[in-house]
């Protein structure tokens, strides 16, 4: 107990560091100068890289045109989350004792997902299709390691970057992969329906249709017939626009106390033991003769924060118009993915408190003055881990539309929850050559 309590304070003060403020990356991103953001993470680069340090900066360097170093710096996440999927056994033990954030962050599975979607952008705004179809693979690589390693997968992500594969796939005419990917997404869209709220779209269906027939899967193209609509046939002379927008931010985890209450009848031995009958009484109250102590733990939260923008609108030359389609709702999906690991974080975070609850007694009986310090240690060391990827947007859609061969102007139209129109902004120079397919994204923050 004696060597404990410095190894308390001094992690104490270790773990509310932070290299950099996030309030100084997203002003500038709001203020369409996402360089200076790039310029400040750099400034702020920890002296080793880290998650999720490495995924704002990757991301941020995309807004800012630095595709390459937006690659390299996303490839560095990668690494270390891979790597991290073998734990540390001496940081897993201190995590017990101090704190959740002295684990090692491996990010989340739809975070690591969703690193190949930039990642593969990044590729195709250097005009290297091939790097794009890689960063494919290496996504399909992952989503086949995640199903195999749990068989209640909840497919958190892999919808849309099956569904994103499949439009690389064919763009670079690569049938076989793409009809595979497309097949892929159906299923992945379908299976995470109920929680994401996000359905199988349309395009999923006449793409199933369209390469089935150029394949001359004659079955297949018969039973998707049946299944889905006819798609519409592309007029000479034409290409294909397939413009991302992402709207907002996904919500942040927060951090909120819980108490517990630790009764003069309980007979607290082994944290272990006695951590399942302090689950039972999260928000119950006790009379204070009762009480013999209430337990303090920092657990994170997350909600809601839709974004002002919650749909888009295209129109080109004042004539064609397409409605977006949401393929990702990163919000829903950051929330469900809490919710599933709540209960492991609250036993393990209750396990590390009822602990310090037994350090603090134990001090209380030599000394009082040593057992109000022990008591402080374990307070002021008391931290919810709140690392995530804060800049991923809050929604994704989708628009696929056929537009005639040249330059055009894109007049976007960004709609609220209501489906009207809030606000609108043109995109110039947007080049569509003949029988090929155009990528695009774009990010709003409002």
């Amino acid at each position: 107990m004696i060597k404990t309590l410095p190894f308390l304070l001094i992690i104490s003060l270790m773990i509310g560091c932070a290299s950099y403020k996030f309030q100084e990356v997203i002003t500038p991103l709001e203020a369409g100068t996402p360089e200076d953001a790039y310029t400040y993470l750099q400034k702020k680069a920890p002296k080793k890289p880290d998650i999720p340090y490495q995924f704002e900066l990757g991301l941020v360097a995309h807004y800012a045109n630095h595709f390459a170093e937006s690659s390299a710096a996303l490839d560095i996440a990668g690494d270390i989350a891979e790597d991290r999927y073998t734990k540390s056994v001496s940081k897993e033990l201190g995590s017990l004792v101090t704190s959740d954030k002295l684990r090692p962050y491996a990010g989340t599975q739809y975070e690591r997902l969703l690193s190949h979607y930039y990642r593969a952008l990044n590729y195709i705004y250097l005009n290297q299709l091939d790097g794009a179809l890689i960063e494919c693979r290496r996504a399909t690589a992952l989503i086949t390691y995640f199903k195999g390693e749990d068989e209640k997968y909840d497919f958190f992500g892999a919808a849309f970057l099956a569904h994103f594969s499949g439009t690389l796939f064919e763009a670079a005419g690569e049938w076989n992969d793409a009809l595979i990917s497309y097949k892929q997404a159906a299923e992945y869209y379908k299976n995470a329906a109920e929680k994401t709220g996000v359905n199988t779209p349309e395009d999923i269906g006449h793409a199933l249709l369209r390469l089935t027939r150029r394949l001359g899967f004659t079955d297949e193209f018969e039973r998707y017939r049946d299944q889905y609509e006819e798609p519409p046939e592309h007029p000479e002379n034409y290409g294909e626009l397939i413009l991302f927008y992402e709207s907002g931010y996904v919500p942040p985890k927060r951090e909120e106390n819980l108490i517990f209450p630790i009764l003069k009848t309980d007979k607290v031995d082994d944290a272990k033991d006695f951590v399942p009958t302090l689950i039972t009484r999260e928000g119950a109250v006790y009379e204070e003769v009762k009480l013999e102590y209430l337990l303090r733990v920092a657990m994170p939260t997350i909600g809601s924060i839709r974004p002002r923008f919650s749909g888009i609108s295209v129109t080109v030359e004042g004539n064609q118009e397409t409605d977006g389609v949401l393929v990702e709702d990163v919000e829903n999906i950051a929330i469900e993915t809490f919710n599933k690991e709540r209960p492991i974080i609250l036993f393990r975070t209750l396990l590390r408190g009822v602990g310090k609850y037994l350090l603090f007694r134990q001090a209380n009986k030599k000394n009082e003055a040593l057992g109000l310090l022990t008591n402080l240690a374990g307070v002021v060391s008391e931290q919810a881990d709140t690392r995530s990827w804060q800049t991923l947007p809050n929604q994704i859609f989708m628009v696929r539309m056929p537009l005639p061969a040249g330059t055009h102007t894109l007049n976007l139209s960004f709609l609220g929850a209501n489906g009207q129109v809030h606000g609108s902004q043109p995109v110039p120079d947007i080049k569509i050559n003949p029988n090929r397919i155009t990528f695009w994204n774009h990010r709003t923050y409002e």
